[in-house]
C-alpha cells in the first residue's frame, strides 16, 4: 500500500535537517507492507523507496532508512560495483556465498550512518533490529570448521562476516563482550583477522564514500591469503 502522502508524519525535530537536505533531490515513495519482516529501502534511478511493515510512527526506523537514502545521495559506491570489482576466483567464491557481500555492504553503510543517527539523539539500542548475538557456539563452529578440510571455505566466510560484525557493534554495554570474541577469532586465524581489521579501519578512516577501491584492496589481500594457504576450491574444499 502506497502511503507516501503520510511521509511527513515520520519527520520530527531529530531528522528534519537531513530530510530538508534530500527531500527535493529524489522522488520518495513510502510503502506499507505488513508481510515484510522489517523496514527496508532502496534508491534507484532517482527514486527512493522506503518500506515499512507497520503503520506505527517509528521515527527511529524511518530515519535509519532515510540515512541509507542519504548515503546513496552523497555518492556511496553501489553494491554491484563491489561484485564487479572482484578479481580473484577464490575470493569471489568466498564473498558470494551466504550473501556475504550484501552483508558487508550493509555493515559498511551502517558505519557511516551511525554518527549521524547518534548526533540526532536516537538511541544506540534502536539503530538495528537485532543486537549482535555472536556466542561461544558460533566460535566453536568456526574453529571446528577450520579443522575440517571439507568445510574450510564456510569457516572463512563465517569468520569474515562475524569479525566485521563484531568490529561494528554500536551498543556500549556489548563492547567488552565483542572485544573478547574478537580476540578469540584473532587467535584462530591471526593473518585473516588482520586483513579484515585493515579493511574495516581503512573504511572507517575514509574521508569519502568511495568504498570500491577499499573493498578491492581487501579482496586482493584475501585472495593472496587464500592462495598462500592453499585454501582454494581446486584443492577440493567445499561448502
Amino acid at each position: 500500500m502506497n502511503i507516501t502522502l503520510e511521509i511527513t508524519n515520520y519527520i520530527n525535530y531529530q531528522n528534519q535537517n537531513i530530510w530538508n537536505e534530500i527531500k527535493n533531490e529524489c522522488v520518495f515513495n513510502l510503502i506499507y507492507d505488513p508481510f515484510e519482516t522489517s523496514w527496508m529501502s532502496k534508491t534507484e534511478n532517482g527514486i527512493a523507496t522506503i518500506v515499512t511493515n507497520s503503520k506505527d510512527k517509528n521515527y527511529s526506523s524511518f530515519t535509519h532508512e532515510l540515512l541509507h537514502v542519504y548515503l546513496d545521495f552523497k555518492g556511496l559506491s553501489e553494491m554491484p560495483e563491489l561484485i564487479y570489482s572482484i578479481v580473484g576466483e577464490n575470493s569471489f567464491e568466498i564473498l558470494l556465498e551466504q550473501d556475504l557481500i550484501p552483508f558487508i555492504y550493509n555493515v559498511c553503510s551502517h558505519k557511516k550512518m551511525f554518527p549521524f543517527y547518534k548526533e540526532m539523539g536516537f538511541s544506540e539500542y534502536d539503530f538495528v533490529q537485532e543486537r549482535i548475538n555472536f556466542g561461544i557456539n558460533d566460535l566453536r563452529f568456526i574453529k571446528n570448521s577450520f579443522e575440517n578440510n571439507e568445510s574450510k571455505l564456510i569457516a572463512i566466510n563465517q569468520f569474515i562476516g562475524h569479525t566485521i560484525s563484531l568490529f561494528n557493534n554500536v551498543v556500549s554495554e556489548d563492547k567488552a563482550k565483542c572485544s573478547n570474541y574478537l580476540q578469540d577469532l584473532k587467535a584462530i586465524k591471526p593473518e585473516l583477522y588482520r586483513i579484515v581489521k585493515k579493511f574495516d579501519t581503512d573504511w572507517n578512516n575514509s574521508i569519502d564514500l568511495n568504498l570500491t577501491p577499499i573493498f578491492l584492496e581487501f579482496e586482493n589481500d584475501l585472495e593472496t591469503w587464500l592462495v598462500k594457504n592453499n585454501l582454494t576450491s581446486e584443492n577440493n574444499y567445499c561448502w
